[in-house]
C-alpha cells in the first residue's frame, strides 16, 4: 500500500486507523503490565510467557484479551480462582487511549506517530514502576534519553525540524539538537531543583532516577516540553497530593497518591516475585503490602514517587499542549532577546 492509499483511506474512513491504533496500544498495555511486573522481580519479561502469578499455570489466549478478559472473568484467574487487580485493564486502556490520541494528533507524520507511541510506552513502565517501588530502572530511562535521540535523527518532524525546504541532513542535525538540548535542560533544571531542595531539607529531597527521566523526556519533546513536564507535572502533583493530605488530617484515612516511605530495594523485589509462586504467597505478599501502606502515612515530608507526575506532566505536553506551550516560549523568548529600541 502506497502513502497516496493511505491518506485516501484515512480520509475516507477517519475511524479506521484511530481504532486499530487504540488496538494496538491496547495490546502494547497489556505487555507493559508484564514489562511492570517482571523488571522490578529481576525476571525476563520473553520468557517464560503469561502464566498465573499465584498458580503458575499458563493463560490461555482467550484469557488474555486485554481489557475485556478482565471484565469477562470479573477479575479473578479462571485456573485457580484468585482475584487479579483491575489494574491490568486500566493499563491497557490507558495505553490504547493514548495511542489514539496521539494517532489524532500527528497522523499527518507517520514517524512521529511511531516515536510519540514509544515516548509513551516508555512513560508508562517508568510511572508504575516508580509508584511500586520508588526506583527507576536505566533501561527506561539512560536508554529511553538514547532512544529519543536516535529517533530525533531519523524523523526531525518530531521537533518540528522537517518540510523547512534545507537539505534533509541539516534538518536532521537541528533535530538532533533540540534533541540533546531538551535532555540537557530537563535533567539539568531537575538536578538543580533537587540541590536547592536538598539544601533546605537536609535531607535527600529526589532520587537520581529522576534526572534520568527528566533527560529521557527532554530528548524527545525538547527542552520546551521538559521545562513545562517539571513545572507542570509538579503543579498537577500539588494539586492532587495537597488536598489528599488535608482530608487525611480531618477525616483520619490515609488515601495516598502513591507508595510512601522509603524506595523498594530492587533486591527485596526480587525476592519477594520469587515467593510468589503459589497462592498462599501471593496473598502473604498482599497482606504483608497492605500492612507497610497502611503504617506510611501521607503528610510533610513524607516521600512519595515523583516520576509518575514528571510524566504525567510529559503526556499533557505531548499530547494536549504542545503548541500552546511552544507558542508561549517563542513570544516569551522574543520579548525577552529582542533588541532594545532607542527611540
Amino acid at each position: 500500500m502506497t502513502l497516496e492509499d493511505f491518506n485516501a483511506i484515512n480520509q475516507s474512513f477517519p475511524w479506521f486507523f484511530g481504532f486499530w491504533a487504540f488496538v494496538f496500544g491496547a495490546c502494547w498495555g497489556s505487555f507493559f503490565n508484564v514489562v511492570i511486573y517482571r523488571v522490578p522481580a529481576g525476571k525476563s519479561v520473553v520468557k517464560p510467557g503469561s502464566h498465573c502469578y499465584a498458580c503458575n499455570k499458563p493463560i490461555k489466549w482467550y484469557d488474555n484479551l486485554p481489557i475485556l478478559s478482565w471484565f469477562i472473568l470479573r477479575g479473578k484467574a479462571r485456573c485457580c480462582g484468585v482475584p487479579f487487580s483491575v489494574r491490568y485493564a486500566v493499563i491497557e486502556a490507558m495505553t490504547g487511549s493514548f495511542f489514539l490520541i496521539a494517532w489524532l494528533v500527528y497522523s499527518e507524520h507517520l514517524g512521529v506517530v511511531v516515536a510519540v507511541w514509544l515516548f509513551i510506552s516508555l512513560l508508562i513502565c517508568n510511572t508504575f514502576i516508580d509508584y511500586d517501588t520508588q526506583h527507576l530502572y536505566d533501561a527506561f530511562t539512560v536508554w529511553g534519553m538514547m532512544l529519543g535521540v536516535v529517533l530525533s535523527a531519523l524523523y526531525p518532524d518530531l521537533h518540528g525540524m522537517g518540510g523547512s525546504g534545507d537539505p534533509v541532513m541539516l534538518e536532521r542535525l537541528r533535530s538532533v539538537a533540540l534533541s540533546v538540548t531538551g535532555a540537557v535542560v530537563g535533567s539539568g533544571v531537575i538536578l538543580w531543583i533537587a540541590m536547592i531542595a536538598e539544601k533546605f531539607l537536609r535531607k535527600e529531597a529526589m532520587g537520581f532516577g529522576d534526572v534520568l527521566l527528566m533527560g529521557c523526556i527532554g530528548a524527545f519533546i525538547g527542552w520546551k516540553g521538559a521545562v513545562f513536564a517539571i513545572f507542570g507535572g509538579s503543579m498537577l502533583g500539588a494539586l492532587v497530593v495537597i488536598p489528599l493530605m488535608l482530608f487525611n488530617q480531618i477525616c483520619g484515612t490515609n488515601l495516598t497518591p502513591g507508595k510512601t516511605g522509603h524506595a523498594e530495594d530492587p533486591e527485596a523485589a526480587k525476592k519477594a516475585g520469587d515467593q510468589a509462586s503459589t497462592v498462599e504467597a501471593v496473598a502473604k505478599e498482599d497482606a504483608k503490602a497492605e500492612g507497610e501502606e497502611e503504617a506510611a502515612q501521607l503528610g510533610m515530608g513524607t516521600a512519595i514517587p515523583f516520576g509518575p507526575w514528571l510524566s504525567l506532566g510529559a503526556l499533557v505536553y505531548v499530547l494536549f499542549l504542545h503548541e500552546y506551550v511552544d507558542a508561549y516560549f517563542e513570544s516569551t523568548c522574543e520579548m525577552i532577546f529582542s533588541p532594545v529600541k532607542f527611540y
